[in-house]
């Protein structure tokens, strides 16, 4: 079994399908969804399950699709019942308690970050990230571990993810391919985990490190981070790797008081 550490870039499914040419089953991250047969089936088009799932990376999934209908010999399976349960707990009300709790903290501790913009207070809004963070690494074990046990198939399987599910392969006790370093390699140069993964990692693994400063350093890479979807092209064929590897070298130079400097300068012209 092998797990496929990627994120939602259009650049990286090259290197997805790779592996995925490898499988005898492939195991994507999200919950089951009545129409997706259909979409590989050729029944509806693409557009058309795209928009009805309401993606925030709608060219990443079209081109995903494209990339799955080759593969109609293989099985092919939606596995992710933390999202699911979460789904059944909008839409009926009824599901997994623990799931409902671990949201209502998650939740709790982000609209407390949201709402510390309100004060423009740097030292508390580094305090909620922090603070959401732990909330946040708690989710993703969970997470990992309700998709490790529902994941029980044998042969050659392979396992979409996103970056953060490293403890879904300890889980799975399975091969690790990390797209963002297979890139790295390419380029010859090496991969850096932005500071808010570093950070959720910290509370992942229990290691020490100084929060407060990759908190800080987070919320600038956040603010300057593209937040829509790049498409590769012949001149720039990893566009996202290299605007945020660039960024992630910007902020690991800057210390805590840099940190608030840059931040609030970047507010102040919002």
């Amino acid at each position: 079994m092998k797990v496929v550490l990627s994120s939602h870039r259009v650049e990286n499914l090259p290197f997805i399908e790779k592996e995925f040419e490898k499988a005898e089953i492939i195991v994507l991250e999200e919950p089951p969804n009545d129409l997706f047969r259909d979409v590989l089936e050729g029944k509806i088009s693409a557009k058309d399950y795209v928009e009805s799932i309401n993606t925030q990376f709608p060219r990443y999934t079209l081109e995903l699709l494209s990339i799955l209908r080759k593969f109609s010999d293989r099985e092919i399976y939606q596995i992710e019942p933390y999202l699911e349960e979460v789904e059944k707990l909008k839409h009926t009300n009824v599901g997994n308690e623990k799931v409902r709790e671990m949201e209502r903290r998650v939740n709790m501790a982000y609209i407390d970050y949201a709402e510390s913009f309100i004060k423009s207070n740097f030292d508390e809004i580094v305090q909620k990230v922090v603070e959401f963070a732990k909330a946040d690494a708690e989710r993703f074990v969970m997470r990992d571990e309700m998709r490790a046990k529902a994941i029980d198939f044998d042969g050659e399987v392979v396992v979409e993810a996103g970056l953060m599910h490293t403890k879904l392969v300890e889980f799975l006790d399975a091969e690790v391919v990390t797209v963002p370093e297979l890139i790295a390699e390419k380029l010859g140069t090496e991969y850096l985990d932005p500071p808010g993964n570093v950070l959720t990692k910290t509370f992942i693994y229990g290691e020490d490190a100084d929060t407060h400063l990759l908190a800080a350093r987070s919320l600038v890479f956040v603010t300057l981070v593209e937040k829509g979807e790049m498409v590769p092209d012949s001149v720039d064929i990893y566009p996202h790797f290299i605007h945020e590897q660039k960024l992630v070298r910007f902020v690991n130079k800057l210390d805590y008081e840099k940190c608030k400097r840059v931040f609030t300068n970047l507010w102040k012209h919002k």
